[in-house]
């Protein structure tokens, strides 16, 4: 039996980045989530610095963010939503059909 305020679960990075065909999904939808907050901060004229001061991240985060190496919170996605004035929806491209 778990002893009080011990967790039985390791803690560190999560399980699903272990499920390869999962990890693979998270990896595209990161790059993609990236590339649309790329879109939006060059469609009004930002440099990375001024869109990581109107989202409230560091300017080396908001690299990684639109790079699609970091891995995003509700939160994040939330102020950029907020930031860059979509709703955030917008903030996750449709696939495009594949013919």
């Amino acid at each position: 039996m778990p002893t009080a305020g011990k967790t039985p679960h390791k803690r560190g990075r999560s399980e699903v980045w272990t499920r390869g065909p999962t990890a693979r999904a998270i990896k595209r939808e990161l790059r993609r989530i990236g590339q649309r907050l790329r879109e939006l901060r060059l469609e009004r004229g930002l440099t990375q610095e001024q869109a990581a001061e109107a989202i409230g991240v560091h300017p080396k985060h908001m690299i990684k963010m639109e790079q699609g190496g970091a891995n995003f919170t509700i939160a994040t996605l939330v102020a950029a939503s907020v930031a860059y004035k979509v709703p955030l929806r917008e903030l996750f491209p449709e696939e495009e059909a594949e013919t």
